[in-house]
């Protein structure tokens, strides 16, 4: 699970530096050379939402989540467990059903060949990239649930905590 995630983040990066290299151009066209770039916003939009979804599991691996530790910093030992493992399973119910919605979503627009209104690009390729990156979200909370019921510590021992 862990290089899958890598991977994420990989991807994610790049897709940041994608998308400063479109607007970036598209500045550049405008105040240089009074042209536009056709579709730079669209593609930029596009790019994101893949980028902020393939990011989702990596901020999970790094703990960077905004998470309520009020309640579950007062608690030790075996509630404190059963407490992570109910929001676990909540989690990976919420994020494993967005998975399958996203999934579904991609598929009708890629059957039904539906396309972006400025560039006519089919959205079916950015609606997979958010899926894919929800469906390893929903896995990272699977890994999480497990490593937690095998009594391992789930949270990333790389950032010392």
């Amino acid at each position: 699970m862990n290089l899958l995630t890598r991977a994420a983040e990989f991807v994610s990066a790049v897709l940041l530096w994608l998308i400063f290299a479109v607007l970036l151009t598209e500045l550049a066209l405008r105040n240089l050379f009074t042209q536009s770039l056709a579709g730079s916003w669209e593609v930029a939009a596009f790019i994101m939402s893949a980028m902020f979804y393939l990011g989702l599991a990596p901020a999970l691996r790094a703990d960077s989540h905004v998470r309520v530790l009020m309640l579950s910093g007062a608690l030790k030992g075996l509630p404190a467990k059963l407490l992570e493992a109910i929001v676990l399973v909540l989690a990976l119910t919420v994020s494993g059903y967005a998975s399958v919605a996203l999934v579904n979503l991609s598929l009708t627009s890629l059957a039904r060949s539906s396309k972006s209104w400025e560039l006519s690009l089919p959205l079916a390729l950015p609606q997979a990239f958010v899926a894919l990156g929800m469906a390893i979200f929903a896995c990272a909370f699977a890994a999480r649930l497990v490593l937690l019921l095998a009594g391992t510590r789930t949270q990333n021992s790389e950032h010392g905590k």
